[in-house]
């Protein structure tokens, strides 16, 4: 983890209220697919916590954040334009396992990203592809809006193979993403891997789940300081004895998790 300052260089609009962030960092820093940075526009008194964000692209000195413009956080970010600064904690959290649980490599993935979950989710499909791994993503939005606003056209750029769904079906497939996985879903997939509203991420386990097939989710849980201290982001996790470890702190033990190991009933965020 490296606190530093960056410049923006664009604070694109992609659709009203969704916006693609760039900033130059002043040293290259090397970062992994699925991991986050705490990002807060420099100087400003409010508010005073920095916002999490997925990083959604990035080479050498240039990192890309994709946002859904919501909360004071966000809003804030919104506001930015080129040259100004921003205080940025970068890399945080783990990564995107890209092996089975027995070291060997990983022949076929299915991506689900629901919403502004994409941003966690690109570069990894980037890399699925570029590693030979044959990967299908299936892509969930609200309406054909918020689908462009999550980034669709950049899912499109990689060719991969994709199922759109809406839930209105102004795009692609009427219905939850969560569907078409199940319809999706080939006994020769190893691992699935998630990022969206949290109920999402607990029916696509529980569907990994009954098909035997290993599944990671990406978390997003309220982060005060992005680094452990604050313990403010812990989620529940099944242990055999409950107890301290029975809690998990999403910035540092996560954000990514084996789908499993989580206690979807009782966190119900979102729900």
């Amino acid at each position: 983890m490296i606190e530093t300052i960056a410049s923006v260089r664009s604070n694109q609009e992609i659709i009203e209220g969704y916006k693609l962030l760039e900033v130059q960092l002043n040293r290259e820093i090397e970062h992994s697919p699925g991991q986050f940075a705490m990002v807060r526009p420099s100087g400003l008194l409010e508010p005073l916590l920095r916002r999490a964000l997925a990083i959604y692209r990035g080479d050498g000195t240039r990192v890309e954040f994709l946002y859904h413009v919501l909360g004071a956080g966000t809003q804030a970010l919104s506001k930015l334009k080129s040259d100004d600064e921003v205080d940025i904690l970068i890399p945080l959290g783990n990564s995107w396992p890209l092996a089975t649980s027995a070291g060997q490599r990983i022949r076929k993935a299915a991506v689900v990203a629901g919403g502004i979950g994409s941003a966690s989710v690109l570069t990894l499909c980037r890399q699925l592809k570029e590693t030979g791994v044959e990967t299908t993503v299936l892509f969930g939005a609200a309406d054909e809006r918020a689908a462009v606003g999550c980034g669709l056209d950049h899912f499109r750029e990689l060719g991969l193979p994709m199922i759109v769904t809406t839930d209105d079906g102004s795009l692609g497939e009427k219905g939850l993403v969560t569907s078409a996985l199940e319809k999706a879903l080939s006994n020769d997939v190893e691992t699935v891997y998630s990022c969206g509203p949290w109920p999402m991420m607990r029916r696509v386990s529980e569907i990994s789940m009954a098909n035997g097939i290993t599944c990671y989710a990406s978390l997003e849980a309220p982060m005060g300081c992005g680094f452990g201290v604050c313990v403010g982001c812990v989620v529940a996790v099944h242990v055999e004895a409950q107890g301290y470890g029975s809690y998990k702190r999403v910035c540092t033990d996560g954000s990514i998790f084996a789908a499993e190991t989580i206690r979807w009933d009782v966190n119900a965020m979102g729900d």
